[in-house]
Formats: structure tokens, C-alpha cells, sequence
């Protein structure tokens, strides 16, 4: 019964007329990072689309736009262009004005369209202003090539050179149970301009998914570099994890769905990341959907969780890197 998916839910990409479902497949098990294959790939793609989810995330980082590629060929092959919503990101290497369009023109190419839902900013850019890149992404929303305008990792300083917020549809921030920081200003203010919230790594890279039950248990890969996993700061999450897995038990769910309908039952995120591998995992995740937590359930996460981001700046990442390199 915990492995159980429901139907997907849908609802409005912020204030945009773009009707996404609450889940979005991302592409980053395509870069070459993840042990998944190009044709494990394309499977986790079709059982997503065929389960109802008809959102999704990539870039063109993402294995040098591999990733895109491959999207790009399911959705050819299913003939499905219209009823998927594609979303891209360009590198913060690509942040001048014709690089922006440059990089687009190769998206579209290798996700054979011509036009994208949805194209990002990835990260903010170290010598470059935002509002460059926003501007130019303005210029390609009037001219039809893309439909939406996201940043991702945007924290208060980005936010704060802008003369105005709502110039942004949508943002996609890091934000998990256990990575919080963007709660204190950040979704405020995409609230109150109606900006789409898209959290990727919505389980920690796996650390919420409830296969692991010690640092040791976590695969020798890039997850290794998740800071959530030092000796350290893995004590506070085992605390998180405990929680978490009783919460689960009483609603007879995973704790990776119970970790994504926390955030779910947040009335400012439109649609997690979800990371699959796997087909079923996909299913899995999908189990995060047609249920909602109580209110004590769902604030006993927040307050076992709270401690983890309470001295966090807005620069820090779950990595120890950013894009400006402070």
C-alpha cells in the first residue's frame, strides 16, 4: 500500500496560463552523473508522461545537453509536443544577451521545437548583470521563442537587483526538509508576486528517500559532496529522518512521499523536482499525490527540521560552491 501512486493533480505555473502537474520529472539522471542510461532514461520518461505527469525540468549542463536530447527524441516519438510543458536552464557561463539566445538556439535544436515553456537562468552569474539576461529573456517571450521566464538559486541579493520581482515567472530553488533557507524571504516574496516555486533536490539527493539508514549507506558518487552528509551535521538529520519515517508509517507512505507532500502541502510551491532512475521510482514519488498532512504532522516536520537552516547565509549551498563564489 505505501508503493501506491495516485492520479496527478494540475494546477497554474504561478501567473502564467501554463497548466503543469505537481510533479515535475527532472533531467539531471541524464549528465552523466547517475549510473542511468540513455534507454533507462527514456523509460523513466514515457512512465512518467503515461502516469499523467506532463512537467519537465533539464538544461543544457546537463550531461552538455544530452539530456535535452533525449527529451527531445520522447517527446518526438510519442508525437506530445503540445500536451508536455518543457523547461531549460543556461549555464551562468552564458549570461550576456546573445549568449542567452545563442544557447536557446541550441536547445530547441536538440529538443527539436521550436519554442520552450519554460527557459531559466541556472544559476546567477559571478561578472554578469541579471538584468541582462532578464532583459533578453524578456525580448525572447515577445518573440514567441519561449513562454515563461525562470531563475534558479536565486536568493536575497539576486532578488534585490531587480527593480521588480514580477518581471519573474517562476523560480527553482533548492529546498528540501533539509535545506530551508529560502523560507524566510524568498517565498514570501514569490508569493506575493505570484511566482511559480519549483524546489529541485526536494529529497536531499536521496538523503529523505528512507533507503538510507547511515552515512556510510550512501553511494560513492557526487552526493558524497551533500554537506547534509558530513559527520557533522548528519547527526541533526538523523533526527529529521526518524521523525519522518514514524510520520510516514502512520499514513502508510513512503518517507521520500511523505518528504515531497511536505512540501507540497506548502501553498507556495507549485511543483517538486522529483530525480528518477528507475520507472518505478517514478510511481513512488507519485504516491506524494491525493493526500495532504495534519497540521501537527506537518509542523512537527518543520520544528525537528528548523535547526538545520536556522544559521544558514543566503550564499550557502548544499555543496559549499556558488556561482559567485560567496
Amino acid at each position: 500500500m505505501s508503493k501506491r501512486h495516485c492520479k496527478v493533480e494540475y494546477t497554474l505555473l504561478g501567473k502564467t496560463d501554463i497548466k503543469v502537474s505537481r510533479l515535475c520529472l527532472g533531467g539531471w539522471q541524464a549528465s552523466g552523473w547517475s549510473t542511468c542510461s540513455e534507454q533507462g532514461f527514456m523509460a523513466v520518461i514515457n512512465r512518467a508522461l503515461d502516469l499523467g505527469i506532463n512537467f519537465i525540468d533539464t538544461a543544457e549542463g546537463y550531461g552538455n545537453g544530452l539530456s535535452e536530447t533525449i527529451i527531445g527524441k520522447v517527446i518526438r516519438e510519442r508525437g506530445c509536443r503540445d500536451s508536455v510543458v518543457i523547461a531549460s536552464k543556461f549555464s551562468p557561463n552564458h549570461c550576456r544577451a546573445a549568449q542567452v539566445r545563442k544557447s536557446l538556439e541550441k536547445t530547441l535544436k536538440r529538443l527539436g521545437t521550436d519554442y520552450i515553456d519554460l527557459y531559466q537562468q541556472h544559476w546567477p552569474p559571478a561578472n554578469c548583470s541579471l538584468l541582462e539576461s532578464i532583459e533578453e529573456l524578456e525580448r525572447l517571450k515577445e518573440e514567441g521563442k519561449i513562454k515563461a521566464i525562470g531563475v534558479s538559486n536565486w536568493m536575497e541579493p539576486e532578488w534585490e537587483e531587480i527593480d521588480n520581482p514580477a518581471r519573474i515567472d517562476v523560480l527553482q530553488p533548492c529546498y528540501s526538509l533539509l535545506w530551508r533557507p529560502c523560507e524566510k524571504k524568498v517565498l514570501p516574496l514569490c508569493h506575493e508576486h505570484k511566482i511559480a516555486v519549483i524546489p529541485y533536490s526536494p529529497l536531499c539527493q536521496g538523503i529523505l528517500s528512507g533507503k538510507y539508514k547511515s552515512r556510510e549507506d550512501f553511494p560513492d558518487d557526487v552526493r558524497r559532496q551533500n554537506r547534509r552528509l558530513s559527520r557533522e551535521e548528519f547527526v541533526e538529520v538523523k533526527k529529521v529522518l526518524s521523525v519522518l519515517e514514524e510520520i510516514a508509517a502512520f499514513y502508510d507512505r513512503t518517507p521520500a512521499q511523505t518528504a515531497l507532500r511536505w512540501l507540497l502541502d506548502n501553498p507556495v510551491v507549485t511543483a517538486p523536482i522529483i530525480g528518477a532512475s528507475r520507472p518505478a521510482q517514478v510511481e513512488d514519488n507519485c504516491g506524494a499525490l491525493g493526500w495532504s498532512l495534519k497540521r501537527d504532522d506537518y509542523k512537527r516536520l518543520c520544528e525537528v527540521s528548523n535547526a538545520l537552516s536556522l544559521h544558514l547565509k543566503p550564499h550557502d549551498t548544499l555543496w559549499n560552491w556558488h556561482s559567485r563564489g560567496r
